[in-house]
């Protein structure tokens, strides 16, 4: 290969040295193993490798289908790994190599852009910029979709903005490549109807990507029976319980202007209270060199008003419209800047473009003087590029040792410990999984259906979709994070084992397996203290709701509402003594209202019951069908204990046979006491 070659073609040999670097880093720092800095990639690969079993989107043999790998597409890239034999930790090399690749094809795609836009110049720092940007590299080679990503909006951006052939192929790769390359795909779709005059026309390169975009829509539907990825359920803020769109505005834009001023424009941004790496580096200037941002804003914000001022659309429109809409919609999530801000880096690459072509411009505005100011700063930001890569080396050395010496080492304990046949509830889905013969629950919600909505409201509704399950169904192991849940350990949950990091960088510091004993914990459905149903003059239940439980609640229609907009509740779990042992009860502690309804028979009293919990003081105020028929205090008691209590006598002309049930607090004194509420039972 000549010199000329070797110049042409240098993103190949720098995605390389980036791909043996951070790889040299992962094994330094797990003591030669291979590793990668996340969880999360190991769900692709179980789903890779269920998949070309002929399991698609089944991530245990025999579960319902899920869609828990946010990319479709990216995930059949993995599956020829397991169709040639490869398997276990071969298939982190293996995604290792492709996003090697993808990382040589981004770099390729930045030079050819900024040629395009501006002279070879900005090409070259276009390139330079983005095969050393820290941030980028960590995320493409972490064995997630953000590679594949990164090179779908760069593709599709040059092959819209100079009418290419490959417009198909590259829309086609942006649909699929994550959820926020439809709304890409749809701004496109208006960037060209603003080119055009408003003369929208859907030639065939443009509504190919709409059919696949529909076509997979369709296909999760037919398969999981839900329109797309179970991230949306488990990461989107309006999946969440007491959504408020006021409230959820405030917070979007809240988390867009933090990633503005912390990512891009170079301040301290937010330091979180988790005092992990991979959260808090918006809080330290090695993202972006100092006076990046302001090259940045001066040619995308100068391009895009010249283009509508001579009513002349083209790349400046689109790549605005993309990078500050696109960034927006990442910030709809809950952990919006997890891993490094991993769901806003494939944007990164359009802000670097823009800013190798802003440093550009300076060698036509200003002669020989601007020329040197141009090479000055050119260099200045890829020395600083090297600091960046330089420590997010380090830090992806880190984040994979986390997840060696965590996750993979629990997985060996749980493979040489835990009898084959258990099931076991985790909320890491990956690795264990992955690595492990075990069928699993995903407590988190994205590989087994229907957890995520449990996962959204708490600990207690957690707890009842487990209950609910059959027995031979129900995990017997659980290995979490203890601090994410509420879980009771001790007489249900005991310890086996634990692994614990002294200085975690990017999982939680401590791990722990536990043994479940169901059978120690006393059905919730019945009345469990003082007087049964057959001791009290021949009543029985006739109908009952338990709360926190979902399906429960669905059945009955339950809403509860909070007082004020805004607030959130409470989810519960308690563990305390009944009458048959130890009874555990998922609930909620309200500050508004319940609302619920129950079919009743229709000609007889009926005698409603609550479950709920002392030591709080409660008041709440009982309706049915718009009637008050109950008012009852609890008074602050000296412990924690549970309370079943009758609180209200529905007579049957106020029923009829349906009943529409209201549970509110009562405000006394200018003092509004929440209640706790857990089960109710009506008995005629």
């Amino acid at each position: 290969m000549n010199i000329q070659s070797m110049r042409e073609n240098w993103h190949i040999g720098s995605a390389l040295v980036s791909v043996c670097l951070y790889g040299a880093s992962g094994l330094y720092y797990t003591g030669g193993h291979f590793s990668l800095p996340l969880d999360d990639p190991f769900i692709y690969f179980q789903y890779a490798r269920q998949a070309a079993s002929g399991y698609v989107l089944q991530y245990n043999t025999g579960d319902a289908p899920t869609a828990g790998a946010t990319s479709l597409l990216y995930m059949l890239l993995l599956v020829p790994a397991f169709w040639i034999g490869l398997d276990g930790i071969q298939v982190v090399v293996y995604s290792l190599l492709w996003g090697g690749v993808f990382l040589a094809l981004c770099t390729r795609e930045m030079r050819l852009l900024g040629r395009l836009f501006a002279d070879p110049f900005a090409g070259e720092l276009a390139g330079l910029l983005f095969a050393l940007c820290g941030p980028l590299l960590w995320g493409i080679l972490s064995g997630m979709e953000i590679g594949l990503f990164s090179f779908a909006i760069l593709f599709s951006f040059r092959q819209l903005v100079t009418d290419g052939r490959w417009k198909v192929v590259a829309l086609s790769l942006l649909v699929l490549g994550r959820p926020e390359g439809v709304l890409l795909y749809g701004l496109a779709l208006l960037w060209k109807g603003l080119k055009s005059g408003m003369q929208w026309r859907l030639d065939g390169p443009l509504l190919v990507p709409l059919l696949l975009i529909a076509g997979q829509a369709v296909l999760y539907r037919v398969l999981t029976g839900d329109w797309g990825s179970a991230g949306m359920a488990v990461k989107w803020l309006p999946s969440g319980p007491h959504f408020s769109w006021p409230e959820a505005v405030r917070e979007i834009l809240f988390n867009f202007t933090e990633f503005i001023k912390g990512m891009l424009g170079g301040s301290l941004g937010a330091q979180t209270s988790v005092n992990l790496h991979a959260y808090d580096s918006n809080a330290r200037r090695v993202i972006f060199a100092p006076l990046m941002f302001l090259f940045f804003a001066f040619e995308l914000a100068g391009r895009t008003a010249t283009e509508c001022k001579e009513r002349a659309v083209g790349g400046g429109l689109l790549a605005a419209l993309w990078l500050s809409l696109g960034v927006l919609s990442t910030c709809t999530l809950v952990e919006y800047d997890a891993h490094f801000n991993r769901y806003q880096q494939p944007f990164f690459s359009l802000f670097l473009l823009f800013t190798a072509i802003g440093v550009a411009r300076l060698r036509t505005l200003g002669g020989q003087g601007g020329a040197a100011a141009a090479r000055g700063l050119g260099v200045f930001f890829v020395l600083w590029g090297g600091l960046s890569t330089s420590y997010f080396a380090i830090a992806y050395g880190e984040n994979a040792s986390d997840i060696h010496h965590m996750q993979m080492r629990m997985g060996e304990f749980i493979g040489q410990n835990v009898p084959s046949g258990e099931r076991l509830a985790i909320n890491d889905a990956g690795v264990l999984r992955y690595f492990g013969q075990h069928r699993t629950i995903d407590l988190v919600g994205l590989t087994s259906k229907g957890m995520a909505k449990a996962w959204r409201n708490g600990s207690g509704s957690i707890y009842e979709a487990l209950e609910r399950m059959p027995e031979s169904a129900r995990p017997t192991y659980f290995a979490v994070f203890p601090n994410w849940f509420n879980f009771p350990s001790g007489e249900f949950l005991r310890p086996v084992h634990s692994v614990r990091l002294q200085r975690p960088s990017i999982v939680d510091a401590e791990q722990v397996l536990y043994r479940a004993d169901w059978q120690r914990v006393s059905t919730s459905a019945t009345i469990a203290l003082g007087d049964k149903p057959a001791s009290m003059g021949g009543l029985e239940v006739v109908a009952q709701l338990d709360v926190a439980d979902l399906q429960d609640e669905e059945a009955h229609a339950y809403v509860s509402t909070v007082r004020v907009v805004g607030e959130k509740e409470t989810n519960l779990l308690l563990a305390l003594g009944a009458d048959d042992g130890l009874l555990i009860d998922g609930g909620r502690m309200v500050t508004g209202k319940e609302r619920f309804s129950v079919r009743l028979r229709p000609d007889r009293n009926a005698y409603m019951h609550m479950r709920t919990a002392t030591g709080v003081a409660q008041q709440l105020v009982v309706f049915c069908n718009g009637k008050q028929v109950g008012r009852v205090q609890f008074p602050r008691g000296p412990g924690r204990a549970w309370l079943e209590q009758r609180i209200a006598v529905i007579p049957p002309e106020l029923h009829r046979g349906e009943a529409l049930i209201e549970v509110v607090t009562e405000e006394v004194g200018g003092v509004v006491r929440p209640f706790l509420s857990f089960h109710y039972w009506f008995l005629q």
